[in-house]
């Protein structure tokens, strides 16, 4: 007599870790045909591992995942695992990093990369002037490399055709672009809208670092969409499936590569406990966007 089958899957990501781990469990059924049920739960079971190791059945912060557009956006995506090397281009944050298993992510840093930074409201790109400090993580009980650059650094960057000296930039007249809000910039005879889709769950009222109060929303279902000179395409920039008590917020509007047209920089963390930023390079027409987030959770 059949008594239950019940099969679980489970799908997570190791703390601290850039690999997806899955496991199954079958008990066991009194029947005459248990053998045949154990052999169809376990291939299930199977089934079920795949879609753990599956990257397109995650939430995961690959480009490849998150950005679908009308037209390809060619994209990089570096973790705190970051790359040796990419034919494409790197970013990198200037923050600290923790040490697993003598993988150390400050090692890709040389005299070749770039410093976009702020000084007196204006912006400048120059090569990189940092030191590297050693640290502990108490809370991971980790070593830690620390990356201090010495001016105001937004970003490292770490791509071909980059100038230094004075960069021009518009001014951010809105930070947060909630669901159902645009956002529109002009530059050189050019338009671009900021364009936001979503689902605003709940409300609330916060109280920021100056003791102002605003409103912050729990959003899911998220899609930032860029729109040039008014034109019927739409491309999607990136999307989250749910913010966890953070939102995502535009840091630098300008023209860092220098080809006339605006290029973005956003912080774009999915949770508390994570620091990504998000670059679209217009790039001469041919637009490339790059993604860098560091986990800091304990």
């Amino acid at each position: 007599m059949l008594q239950f089958i019940f099969i679980a899957k489970r799908c997570a990501r190791l703390k601290n870790a850039r690999f997806i781990y899955g496991e199954f469990y079958i008990f066991k059924l009194n029947s005459p045909y248990m053998n045949i049920y154990n052999a169809f739960a376990l291939l299930l079971g199977l089934f079920s591992i795949q879609a753990c190791i599956n990257p397109s059945s995650q939430q995961s912060r690959g480009l490849s995942d998150t950005i679908k557009t009308s037209d390809t956006l060619p994209q990089v995506t570096v973790g705190s695992n970051v790359a040796a090397d990419s034919s494409k281009g790197q970013i990198f944050l200037v923050r600290s990093y923790r040490i697993w298993e003598k993988e150390d992510p400050t090692t890709v840093l040389d005299k070749d990369w770039f410093d976009l930074y702020e000084e007196n409201g204006k912006y400048y790109l120059e090569k990189v002037d940092y030191e590297i400090k050693d640290g502990f993580d108490d809370c991971a009980q980790v070593p830690t490399k620390n990356v201090e650059s010495r001016r105001n650094s937004v970003l490292f960057l770490k791509l071909k055709g980059l100038q230094a000296g004075s960069i021009e930039n518009v001014k951010v007249t809105h930070s947060e672009i909630w669901p159902k809000e645009s956002v529109e910039y002009s530059f050189k005879n050019q338009k671009v809208t900021l364009k936001a889709l979503g689902t605003i769950k709940s409300t609330e009222i916060q109280t920021d670092e100056k003791g102002h109060e605003k409103l912050f929303h729990e959003v899911t279902n998220y899609k930032l969409n860029y729109i040039l000179n008014k034109e019927n395409k739409e491309k999607t920039l990136f999307q989250v499936d749910q913010y966890d008590d953070v939102f995502m917020s535009t840091l630098f509007v300008g023209d860092i590569d220098r080809d006339g047209a605006l290029d973005f920089i956003f912080s774009n963390p999915n949770n508390y406990e994570e620091e990504a930023m998000f670059l679209f390079l217009s790039n001469h027409g041919n637009a490339l966007t790059f993604e860098a987030d560091v986990q800091f959770d304990c």
